[in-house]
């Protein structure tokens, strides 16, 4: 059993599924990010978009799962009403991090049909995205983990 399974089958089953496909989407993020580009920055780049493609897929498919009516944000909300506030921040942001990514996508394939890759800037806007991915994923788990301790028979 993998560690990702481990986890799911002790901390709520399928629910983390999703998690763990935004996990390696982040982590393929990372691989493309730290990557060498001083050698062939257009190859580079190349990296970074197939990244950026994944990564958006994901990100989509965790936003249509989660808030899909009976989701994981509903069940959630159904079965800890505190958490409500913190729930409706999760699903707002998942607009922002898929118009974001889609529009680094943009602009790393532009910068691959003009031949003329700035890896800094990408490395440094694909670093804040990344970040800011890991955050959602890491208030979603707690949230998951608040939400069903409670129903499983937790404290509280």
């Amino acid at each position: 059993m993998s560690d990702g399974e481990a986890m799911r089958e002790e901390f709520g089953g399928p629910r983390l599924s999703g998690h763990e496909a935004l996990k390696r989407a982040r982590e393929r993020m990372d691989d493309a990010i730290i990557a060498p580009a001083a050698g062939d920055r257009l190859a580079w780049a190349g990296g970074l978009r197939d990244a950026l493609d994944g990564l958006a897929a994901v990100l989509r498919e965790h936003s249509e799962t989660a808030e899909a009516p009976g989701g994981s944000l509903d069940e959630m909300a159904e079965l800890a009403p505190h958490l409500n506030f913190r729930i409706d921040r999760a699903r707002a942001e998942h607009p922002s991090l898929i118009r974001r990514t889609d529009e680094l996508r943009e602009d790393v394939a532009g910068q691959i049909a003009a031949g003329k890759v700035d890896a800094a800037r990408l490395r440094s806007d694909a670093g804040r995205l990344q970040g800011d991915v890991r955050h959602h994923m890491a208030a979603g788990v707690d949230l998951i983990f608040e939400a069903y301790d409670r129903d499983l028979g937790g404290e509280g």
